[in-house]
């Protein structure tokens, strides 16, 4: 089951002030669910833990046709808006809210696809290749250290065994420090083709269930090259032409 946004008009007769109270208390259950991903957003302060309150969904009134629901992940998860951003988008927006969090999130992508933000995505590139480099190569190197004990025919060949021991006694990558938005950033490129070509050593003398699959990254430029947020903020702003507001949904 995924994470949708759904939408919803606000029932009569219930306060701006209620609605308010409604949307914080369902973001913090939303993060208490851990239905989020960790490694995009563990750096980042969350709400105060969800106390007793008015629930959202005797709220609103949710629109039941076809095409209501959205994923929310293809917003969430575009390397063009700054993380804090994306992680408070976990949550409901009433409508006269949403047009405005449109407004501001289509702004910024337009100002990062015209060369903008540099400082901020360099240090978020390099925080999210060198993360997903280390995750890959734990795994390999696991794997590796564990060839050590075993008597498999692969697993004692001369050729093996030497890259087994490179592998093992190399560096691991280095993450680089996740950037906050509106502050400094110093970024710390890492260089992955070493890691690369040795994983591709060991995955040519192994059988297929020792095999660990450690792409070369994509460019800066590839990395930004994401289409993904666009039918998305298209859906958003023709919920909010249609008076809708959305309801977050997990």
């Amino acid at each position: 089951m995924g994470v949708d946004w759904v939408q919803m008009r606000q029932r009569p007769g219930i306060s701006a002030a209620s609605f308010d109270e409604a949307i914080r208390a369902q973001t913090a259950q939303f993060v208490a669910s851990g239905c989020w991903f960790s490694d995009e957003f563990g750096h980042i302060a969350r709400p105060a833990p969800a106390t007793p309150g008015p629930r959202i969904t005797e709220m609103v009134h949710v629109n039941d046709r076809p095409g209501n629901t959205h994923r929310v992940n293809a917003l969430v998860l575009t390397p063009l808006l700054p993380a804090e951003w994306r992680f408070a988008m976990y949550r409901s927006f009433l409508p006269e809210d949403l047009a405005r969090h449109i407004s501001r999130w289509r702004a910024h992508i337009d100002e990062v696809r015209a060369g903008g933000h540099r400082a901020y995505l360099q240090a978020w590139y390099a925080y999210t290749i060198s993360q997903r480099l280390a995750e890959e190569w734990t795994t390999l190197r696991q794997l590796a250290t564990n060839a050590r004990t075993r008597t498999n025919a692969w697993a004692v060949r001369p050729a093996l065994v030497e890259v087994r021991e490179r592998i093992t006694v190399m560096a691991e990558p280095t993450v680089s420090p996740p950037p906050r938005w509106r502050r400094s950033h110093d970024p710390h490129p890492i260089d992955a083709t070493p890691f690369v070509e040795l994983a591709r050593e060991w995955n040519r003398r192994v059988p297929a269930n020792q095999k660990v699959h450690v792409p070369k990254p994509p460019s800066y430029e590839e990395f930004l090259d994401d289409p993904s947020p666009d039918d998305t903020l298209v859906w958003l702003e023709a919920s909010a032409e249609e008076g809708y507001g959305v309801l977050l949904d997990w």
